[in-house]
């Protein structure tokens, strides 16, 4: 019986790691998204207005973080575009 939940524990850690380190990916474009969006609301364009918003502000800033990433030759700007990346995650 000890077995199967170490086993199934060591599982579980696993991905809940997975988990973390992926999700740290998106820690740039949800601040983004969640800040436009709270800003777009206290301008006046109300809740639906916000989040609309503040998704594609989240969206814009994943992918133009994506294209940056895979389209640029220098090994500096992919450095400073994956510290941009990886700060507010760093921060969480």
């Amino acid at each position: 019986m000890i077995i199967p939940g170490l086993v199934i524990l060591v599982v579980a850690l696993g991905a809940m790691c997975w988990l973390l380190f992926n999700l740290a990916a998106f820690a740039l474009p949800l601040f983004a998204g969640v800040s436009v969006g709270l800003l777009a609301m206290d301008i006046g364009a109300g809740p639906l207005g916000g989040i609309l918003v503040g998704l594609l502000v989240g969206a814009t800033t994943l992918v133009a973080g994506q294209l940056v990433f895979t389209l640029a030759p220098s090994t500096p700007v992919r450095l400073a575009v994956a510290a941009l990346f990886a700060a507010p995650a760093a921060l969480a």
